[in-house]
């Protein structure tokens, strides 16, 4: 299988890795240059626990170094740049090209239709957990399910051929019919961790240590459920804020995506997870202070970073 990922910091590289160690033909693309080179010369290392690994894999900076058509395409560039992603790789799109986002926060889907029609569009969500340690080096922080299935129609034997190949690559995965609701699943995980652990500068499963910081999770975690209940969201599990935790828990020495990006002086997502609460809140007429609150301080200390 021919794949290409577009987005290759810390989960894009998790990905390859475990991919090009099933065979298949795997090509990493990011911008960010230094990070390419130090894969070409050297490989991509990933630590997971006591073991460290390295797999040689095709690593470009820029999308149109890669000229052929692709059976998959996986996105995990942050969600502010798909649409300039995709316009750079539409050269890697064919008749047969699937389009997989596994990336956080919501409106990739509706960015990536304007490209492709919404039958070859694969939505999902991952409970990886990964941090990039240094270029070329990414840190395996957790593992969890991987769930996908089709944004329009019935999942059918392109899903399941890509799905079956996840799951031998090692990629625990399954497929799924309520795609709205898996990537409100993430979303209130997100909602949850991401921004609290950025502005804290501490690791995931420190929000379950402390009263005061566990508290500020139900808070913003409780004003997503009632906004998705209010947009008619089916979200998966029957407590999500018990899932939040535990996802916190299962991850708990990880540095959330937010956190890593700030520690780098990179803009965040918080637009599409917090901010996204806040704007379809907007909509419903639904009040969300402590999501708006918290988008307004990561906001800040973007700005001072």
């Amino acid at each position: 299988m021919k794949i290409s990922i577009i987005g290759s910091g810390a989960m894009g590289c998790l990905f390859g890795y475990y991919l090009v160690k099933a065979k298949a033909e795997v090509t990493l693309i990011d911008t960010w240059q230094e990070h390419i080179e130090v894969i070409q010369n050297h490989g991509l290392t990933i630590v997971d626990g006591h073991h460290t690994n390295r797999v040689h894999i095709k690593a470009f900076s820029d999308a149109y170094q890669q000229t052929e058509k692709m059976d998959l395409i996986i996105i995990f560039v942050k969600a502010y740049d798909t649409r300039n992603a995709l316009e750079k790789s539409l050269h890697l799109i064919g008749e047969n090209t699937r389009i997989m986002t596994l990336q956080n926060g919501v409106g990739n889907i509706e960015v990536i239709s304007e490209f492709i029609s919404k039958e070859k569009i694969i939505g999902g969500t991952t409970a990886h957990g990964a941090m990039l340690k240094e270029k070329g080096v990414v840190v395996h922080a957790g593992k969890g399910k991987t769930r996908i299935g089709r944004i329009e129609g019935e999942n059918g034997k392109r899903e399941e051929t890509i799905c079956a190949f996840l799951n031998e690559a090692k990629i625990d995965t399954d497929i799924e019919k309520n795609i709205d609701g898996l990537i409100w699943d993430k979303l209130l995980v997100n909602v949850g961790i991401n921004g609290l652990t950025a502005i804290l500068d501490i690791e995931n499963g420190k929000l379950l240590e402390r009263e005061e910081t566990e508290t500020l999770m139900k808070k913003l975690v409780m004003e997503a459920i009632r906004v998705a209940e209010e947009a008619k969201i089916q979200i998966s599990y029957p407590d999500p804020l018990h899932h939040v935790k535990a996802v916190a828990k299962a991850t708990g020495n990880n540095r959330s995506s937010m956190l890593q990006d700030l520690s780098r002086g990179k803009k965040t997502e918080i637009e599409y997870i917090n901010g996204a609460i806040v704007k379809k809140g907007k909509e419903l007429g639904i009040p969300t202070p402590y999501n708006d609150f918290l988008q307004q301080l990561v906001r800040a200390k973007e700005k001072l970073s």
